[in-house]
């Protein structure tokens, strides 16, 4: 494991504070997985934050978190993590390694962070449907608005924002590929019992070295054309005529209300990749979803949430120069929306056997997801995901269905947590299978 320039500089940060001043906690978790076919199940591998893989047996993660307040709003945090799983890895990684601060607008750092967890963990890809917790963390510098700013507090008018830029350290056929992300979100929440945020993500694959063609623009004034989505002043072998770098975005709506005490959102993503996305030329495709939460904890069902993902259009009515869209796939950035062979983005859009390019992006799924306490002790998790694949690119014929499961049960809270997890797939085209594992987790304060 390397020791990089983001932990040097936490260790020295938090070196000369007195020890008194800090709060510290941590956790081990330790995990082992068996499954009856060759690779375990979907859910027991996807979304995992990159600590398993489709061949994962054994997982370990030690992790600390050491914090410091310079006054009541305002404070620094660094964050520890190591890894271990076997598998395609099969190696120990930094799981996290960042530095942070925070004030009563603004949370930002450097490192590498892993993302909070929405939804109660329910979603079928966590954030929106480009942004899950398929892989581990990048590692760059993020900055985020804490909370809802408000620019006209008696109309209730607000925004949130965020700005992140990463550098990819893995093994991919354009070496030193930059990500950029930023967002943007108007909210309203003027009318008594309900608000609604509209809003915009934007991602960009940039820069790094081709083995085709070279040293890739990589300069400020190419990040210029990168943050506000122009094609460069140079293309590259005609594969960057419509933007510079590989280009993501996603228009988002989030209604949220109450109903009898029970909070709810509806949901909805727009993805696109080109203009013709952009102006909604491959519509119907998205994430649209709703959930609900109980306030009250301890019930037999405490959150529900239902998605619905369609990514078959791909602007096909209204082809680019090179075709229909394919999402999560580029000609230059030829490991396309990936990092670690796992997908960014919604874990139903997958990779051909080769971990490589993405074979399957025409896809229908519905997913659930639902938690709460059984018999008043036994927290749990449960996911069922039904999703037909129709292929990629020049493809749009049914190529399977596969019925996918997960239940995660907290079976004992004492001196340590024991959850027992089990998962199963059922497919038109394979046997089905099963796989089990036992997740032992402790916490330090």
């Amino acid at each position: 494991m390397k020791l990089n320039l983001p932990l040097i500089l936490l260790l020295l940060t938090f070196s000369g504070v007195n020890a008194q001043q800090v709060e510290f906690s941590g956790s081990v978790t330790a995990k082992g997985i068996i499954y009856s076919e060759d690779e375990s199940p979907f859910w027991i591998h996807s979304n995992q934050r990159g600590r398993v893989d489709e061949l994962t047996n054994f997982s370990g993660l030690v992790s600390g978190l050491a914090k410091y307040k310079i006054s009541e709003n305002a404070g620094f945090e660094l964050g520890l993590g190591a890894l271990y799983q076997d598998g395609y890895s099969d190696e120990l990684q930094l799981d996290e390694s960042y530095l942070g601060f925070q004030n009563s607008w603004l949370v930002a750092h450097v490192g590498r962070k892993q993302k909070a967890e929405l939804y109660r963990g329910l979603s079928a890809t966590n954030q929106n449907i480009l942004w899950s917790l398929n892989a581990r963390s990048l590692s760059g510098i993020s900055f985020q608005t804490k909370h809802p700013i408000y620019f006209w507090k008696n109309a209730g008018l607000a925004f949130e924002a965020s700005l992140e830029e990463f550098i990819t350290d893995d093994d991919r056929y354009v070496e030193g590929t930059r990500v950029h992300h930023k967002s943007f979100h108007l909210i309203f929440d003027k009318m008594k019992n309900f608000s609604i945020k509209v809003g915009l993500q934007h991602f960009a694959e940039w820069a790094g070295t081709s083995p085709d063609f070279g040293k890739l623009p990589g300069g400020f004034s190419d990040y210029l054309d990168v943050f506000t989505g122009q094609e460069g002043n140079v293309d590259v072998g005609g594969q960057e005529i419509n933007a510079l770098g590989n280009q993501l975005g996603s228009y988002e709506i989030y209604l949220n209300t109450t109903v009898s005490n029970y909070k709810v959102q509806i949901l909805y993503n727009h993805l696109f990749e080109d203009k013709s996305g952009m102006l909604l030329r491959n519509t119907p495709d998205g994430r649209y979803g709703i959930y609900i939460e109980d306030p009250e904890p301890g019930k037999w069902v405490d959150a529900f949430m239902y998605e619905l993902y369609y990514t078959r259009n791909q602007s096909k009515n209204f082809p680019t120069s090179d075709g229909e869209d394919n999402y999560f796939n580029n000609n230059l950035y030829r490991s396309g929306w990936t990092y670690e062979n796992r997908i960014l983005g919604v874990p139903f859009i997958t990779l051909d056997e080769n971990r490589f390019r993405v074979n399957n992006n025409k896809i229908i799924a519905h997913h659930i997801g639902i938690s709460g306490t059984a018999f008043d002790k036994l927290p749990y998790k449960l996911l069922g995901s039904y999703r037909k694949n129709y292929g990629g690119k020049g493809q749009d014929k049914l190529i399977s269905n596969i019925l996918s499961t997960y239940l995660d049960l907290n079976v004992w809270q004492n001196m340590i947590d024991v959850n027992v997890q089990v998962g199963a797939d059922f497919s038109s085209i394979a046997s089905p299978n099963f796989g089990g594992g036992i997740q032992l987790s402790k916490r330090f304060f």
